[in-house]
């Protein structure tokens, strides 16, 4: 099976991003890739949004009501095997030992990613990861 054939089965995203037009220009790539986008602004509805249909969640770590390490915390806690990307602007040591000890699948410096590359890391740990 090609992965044209596989992004026909609509596997769903969870972004939470606040930053809304770098949330938006995600969406409309990945939707444009065939996956189906939920986009929340604030870890509190992130955690609400979260189910045993999305496939993959993208999550930057600075955003309202709860922060993205307790929406880490939080999903890790409902299912322990879902890919969660981080896209922060965060770098510093502590705050990548930090998400790699709540569980998180990969970090990333958003700044240094451009949205072709994101796309690209959502395949791989969807498709090719496995």
């Amino acid at each position: 099976m090609d992965k044209i054939e596989k992004l026909d089965n609509k596997r769903k995203i969870l972004i939470c991003e606040d930053e809304k037009p770098l949330a938006k220009a995600l969406e409309l790539k990945l939707r444009s890739a065939g996956y189906d986008i939920l986009t929340t602004y604030n870890g509190r509805e992130a955690i609400n949004l979260f189910d045993s249909n999305i496939h993959i969640v993208l999550l930057d770590l600075i955003v309202p009501e709860i922060d993205g390490f307790g929406v880490l915390k939080a999903i890790r806690q409902k299912n322990k095997e879902i890919p969660i990307i981080i896209l922060s602007n965060l770098g510093q040591p502590e705050d990548k030992l930090r998400v790699k000890d709540l569980g998180a699948t990969a970090y990333y410096i958003k700044s240094e990613m451009p949205l072709n590359k994101i796309l690209e890391i959502v395949n791989f740990y969807l498709y090719d990861s496995k």
